[in-house]
């Protein structure tokens, strides 16, 4: 019988599937802005934000893995234009499903009775701002000092700065501070003449009191183009997209997410890898978070969580592998965070590619020394004392925590939600991971290294968090928490203002 000696889930960060939706909002914010509702002089008609240049980009974002907010100048409620809506009785727009599926989704809704008040939101939390049209726009933006002074401060940042339709009517006055205008000399679109004559003889009025197209072609230096009328079309110049209306607010939401691959230079990069019993879903509690104002990855490391391999022949190599893979699509270098067992792996993958790694965090994490082992380190730290909560399978391939001893014993200050979940996604661990050995040189000791230390930890003892701080000797700061194991789920906040404020 080869039962090895352990902590009692020293290096659980059990996975919390059931709070992290997979790849939701993973990728940061965006911004969209709509009109607040109002009344056209020229036809009397109740206006606001036409549909498909809210939904349409919309769905995009979220698809593309990015969190949507909404908001107005006023805030609060907005309004949809009629032949917008895809259940109005012109039926104008009853081809629409996108459209029709937000409107009869209630939490989509409920964004838009309770728009972000403009002058409220902080932009730094945003990747892209995306200004959609309508009718209101033409009344509520054009000349509006707020919305010029939001769309040019945001443009100025270098980040992506986009508008369509007729909420590219603020672009016929929005000016840099130099006094030129933001889009003189830029290649840039908005609603056409041409469609705005095919709206008039539909309704058979002047719709608008002016023609975004006409006006545009008047300032100096001017590329205004269009494309074929009701068409997608949608340009890019810079940070600057522009959408021709209501029929390409997809095109240029997609030539935003474009853009903002591109745009990921400018943040730094975190690889987040998870501890033992666990997956990439345990770090849900921050991802997104940290995604605002970062590009985030997390590893879901094999035979762990819903990844089929099988845990009988997984170990630590393996583990590094995943990691390793990861790092090198990354275009530079990343800050590589470990929890927890995951503390072992990043140790290595640090030694094996010191040149792509920035720092080390380690997170109530493994911290060894050359030739040691997770099981090595436990046994040292208990005198060989044996531990009972173990169970393992038959031939001693794969180990589990009985479930009745997890909740205390990982995170005795999580909510009784939480404790549950922890209990529920337990998996059976791969034992050979425990058991192998790291192979550190003077590579590793020579990348920064940090350490988040959990005071109240009642499965890696702050003890022994301090004695492997010690014996590593290379570590440059180290931060403490009150809490559990669980840190990042306990005080998710607390969490990443240490994360983010490692210089």
């Amino acid at each position: 019988m080869k039962k090895m000696i352990f902590l009692i889930a020293i290096f659980l960060s059990v996975g919390i599937n059931s709070f992290a939706q997979h790849n939701a909002g993973h990728n940061g914010k965006i911004l969209m802005i709509a009109s607040n509702p109002s009344v056209s002089k020229q036809t009397g008609w109740p206006i606001g934000v036409w549909y498909a240049e809210l939904t349409h980009p919309y769905r995009v974002f979220s698809e593309a893995g990015y969190t949507v907010d909404i908001a107005s100048l006023e805030g609060g409620e907005i309004k949809f234009d009629g032949f917008s809506d895809p259940e109005d009785a012109s039926k104008y727009a009853a081809f629409d499903y996108i459209s029709l599926g937000f409107k009869k989704d209630e939490s989509k809704m409920a964004m838009t009775k309770n728009t972000l008040k403009l002058s409220l939101v902080n932009p730094k939390d945003y990747k892209a701002i995306f200004v959609c049209g309508g009718q209101g726009p033409m009344y509520t933006m054009y000349k509006n000092p707020e919305i010029e002074k939001f769309f040019t401060d945001f443009y100025l940042t270098g980040k992506l700065t986009a508008a369509i339709c007729h909420g590219t009517c603020i672009l016929l006055n929005t000016k840099l501070p130099n006094g030129k205008l933001l889009v003189e000399g830029k290649r840039w679109t908005g609603f056409a003449s041409a469609e705005e004559q095919y709206a008039d003889n539909y309704v058979g009025m002047k719709i608008q009191p002016f023609r975004i197209e006409d006006e545009a072609r008047k300032m100096p230096n001017s590329k205004f183009v269009v494309g074929a009328p009701f068409s997608a079309f949608a340009v890019r110049d810079g940070n600057l997209i522009t959408g021709q209306q209501q029929n390409s607010g997809a095109a240029a939401a997609e030539l935003v997410v474009k853009a903002l691959e591109d745009d990921k230079k400018r943040y730094p990069t975190y690889v987040l890898v998870h501890g033992a019993w666990a997956d990439e879903s345990a770090w849900g509690f921050v991802r997104n978070e940290l995604a605002k104002n970062a590009n985030v990855v997390v590893v879901n490391l094999p035979a762990h969580g819903i990844d089929l391999t099988d845990g009988t022949k997984t170990g630590l190599n393996d583990y590094v592998k995943a990691v390793t893979d990861v790092i090198n699509q990354q275009p530079g270098k990343v800050i590589l965070v470990g929890h927890s067992m995951g503390g072992m792996v990043i140790s290595q993958v640090a030694e094996n590619i010191p040149a792509k790694i920035e720092k080390l965090v380690y997170v109530s994490a493994f911290l060894p020394k050359n030739g040691e082992s997770v099981n090595g380190i436990v046994n040292k730290f208990l005198n060989n004392k044996p531990v009972d909560f173990f169970e393992f399978n038959a031939d001693y391939s794969l180990i589990s925590i009985k479930k009745e001893a997890i909740p205390a014993v990982v995170c005795a200050d999580c909510a009784q939600y939480m404790k549950e979940a922890l209990v529920k996604y337990h998996r059976a661990e791969p034992l050979k991971g425990f058991n192998d050995k790291v192979s550190l040189t003077s590579k590793f000791a020579a990348v920064p290294k940090y350490y988040i230390a959990t005071v109240h930890d009642n499965a890696a003892p702050y003890v022994l968090q301090q004695q492997m701080i010690k014996n590593n000797g290379t570590v440059k700061q180290v931060f403490e928490m009150q809490t559990s194991h669980l840190s990042f789920v306990v005080k998710p906040d607390e969490f990443l203002k240490i994360l983010t404020g490692i210089k």
